[in-house]
């Protein structure tokens, strides 16, 4: 099992054969849309002063409303859709992907040719607002497919660390091989906690070549509402009883974000065949993710698709290294890289595609989970 390092050269995507960002044209999709996200995970903690009483309030980053957020995305080009919350945190579905806010946690998911990292400075700002300052910044994001499209600093990984750096400086890896499939990753951790408080645990699952038949339920059809394609795709079935917050673009495209108790998932999809992407992500605190990731392999039928797990020491996952050490029908594993972090928590990130001239056969019950009591709240 190979394991990963940080790199004292970072990767260009340029390196592997993707042209360098020049003569940017900005929001031009001729060439198909850029399905994969940047995401941004911030977590923030009460702001420390000596002698100072702070008057963060329990609510947090919770206390700003949906205007106020709209200012913060402002920087990062894209615009809130619809808003759905629960007692836990706030859901918002953007025009490129989605927001959740908790009170003292923000995470962003955006796509296409989004600026997310220059959004970095109002986040703060909004933290600082509700007496909060940032203790952990997570950013990752899939290689793009045309980083040339895109915009200062998200052109390539190194600009994109060297943006970050200037006010946060983490540690930046690359997991998986350079001239195919990969996922950068970002940390800065400033949390002083026991490492065995350390909770969360993040489930991603990145998939291309998605099957024609399958995307054809998310071009836009008249008579045919968001909600009805979301049952009748599946998606519904994939975590029952969630509150979802769902949405079908013109002419084509689909974002949903579904609410459990204080976990949140969310599913974006871009359908053109030449393009194809869907991409399912999810904090639920489940014993593993073997199930579920046979259920979202069911729905969507991908060609190709990598899997990204994040677990932190006290998170109810087990052993991450052992994730995903189980036999997947119809599918092949490429790469695996796992990387044991000194604040507490393990990456895993894992590379598969579809066996030559096999069907994909994969069923509800194809793939065991450790717990099938715990597990049996996402069976298709």
């Amino acid at each position: 099992m190979p394991t990963m390092s940080n790199i004292d050269k970072l990767f260009n995507e340029s390196d592997a054969g993707f042209e360098q960002c020049i003569n940017n044209n900005q929001n031009d999709y001729s060439d198909g849309f850029e399905g994969p996200e940047k995401k941004l995970d911030i977590r923030f903690c009460p702001i420390q002063k000596a002698n100072t009483k702070n008057n963060c309030s329990k609510m947090g980053l919770r206390s700003h409303d949906k205007e106020r957020w709209q200012k913060v995305l402002d920087s990062a080009r894209c615009t809130i859709i619809s808003q759905t919350s629960n007692e836990y945190f706030d859901s918002y579905v953007l025009s490129e992907s989605s927001l959740f806010v908790y009170p003292r946690r923000v995470m962003i998911k955006t796509c296409g040719t989004t600026t997310l990292l220059h959004l970095i400075s109002k986040m703060i700002e909004a933290g600082i607002e509700c007496g909060l300052e940032v203790e952990m910044v997570v950013f990752s994001r899939k290689n793009l497919n045309q980083p040339t499209k895109q915009v200062f600093p998200h052109c390539n990984f190194n600009d994109e660390v060297n943006f970050l750096n200037k006010t946060f400086h983490g540690q930046a890896y690359v997991m998986g091989p350079l001239n195919k499939d990969h996922w950068n990753l970002y940390i800065a951790d400033f949390r002083k906690n026991n490492t065995l408080k350390r909770t969360e645990q993040t489930f991603e699952v990145m998939m291309h070549d998605l099957d024609p038949t399958v995307m054809q339920q998310f071009f836009k059809q008249e008579g045919v509402s968001a909600w009805d394609v979301t049952v009748k795709s599946g998606i519904a079935n994939l975590i029952p009883g969630s509150k979802i917050d769902d949405y079908q673009f013109d002419p084509c495209g689909y974002s949903m974000n579904g609410l459990l108790g204080k976990w949140y998932w969310t599913i974006h999809i871009t359908p053109e065949s030449h393009c194809s992407y869907a991409s399912f992500d999810t904090n639920i605190a489940l014993p593993d993710f073997n199930q579920l990731l046979a259920n979202v392999l069911k729905v969507f039928k991908p060609g190709r698709f990598t899997a990204a797990l994040y677990a932190e020491d006290g998170c109810p996952l087990g052993d991450p290294y052992s994730a995903f050490d189980v036999n997947i029908p119809s599918y092949s594993i490429q790469n695996k890289t796992v990387h044991g972090f000194d604040g507490g928590y393990d990456v895993v990130v894992s590379n598969y595609s579809l066996d030559k001239e096999e069907e994909i056969v994969i069923s509800s019950t194809s793939i065991e989970s450790r717990s099938n009591i715990e597990c049996s709240l996402i069976s298709v």
